[in-house]
């Protein structure tokens, strides 16, 4: 368990499924960071079972943290994907899926927690992400955690019936 001071990094417990089935099926979610494309529960029991198989893949659960160290309600899921243990890179993925909790920093603080991972425990030395141009929030958490613009991506992704830059 990663612990920060307002959220936490865990283990998925099987009680999470239902909720993140619920934020993967949600188009206004999902269109902030990808194209939608509704998730069948046959294949969404898969995945999540599947969750800690991946050698390529390190997800980890955002909880709210509570008092001391009780640790609250689900808000969301941040991954390592395709982690390259040669070239010692990876992607990172993140979703506060409570609109609520959004635009509060939960996404800083959770990316400041993987990434100290992800160099500390992990001994990657690159971790790279993506956004679309209009997703103004999620490029404002990846500048305030060090990422840099590098690149982009035009007409890269169809959404909603437009083109987006990535």
């Amino acid at each position: 368990m990663l612990i920060g001071d307002t959220v936490a990094l865990t283990a998925f417990e099987p009680a999470d499924r239902d909720r993140l089935f619920q934020w993967i099926n949600s188009p206004e979610l999902v269109r902030l960071s990808a194209p939608f494309r509704p998730v069948h529960a046959a294949a969404h029991v898969d995945w999540f079972a599947a969750l800690g198989r991946d050698a390529s893949r390190v997800a980890f659960a955002i909880r709210l943290r509570g008092d001391g160290l009780s640790i609250g309600r689900l808000i969301g899921m941040v991954q390592l994907i395709d982690i390259d243990i040669i070239h010692r890179n990876a992607e990172m993925i993140i979703r506060i899926g409570e609109a609520a909790e959004q635009g509060k920093g939960r996404g800083t603080e959770t990316l400041n927690l993987l990434l100290d991972h992800a160099w500390r425990d992990l001994n990657l030395h690159r971790v790279a992400a993506r956004a679309f141009a209009t997703n103004r929030r999620a490029i404002a958490a990846y500048r305030k955690a060090g990422f840099a613009i590098e690149g982009t991506l035009r007409e890269a992704a169809f959404i909603d019936g437009a083109w987006s830059i990535w």
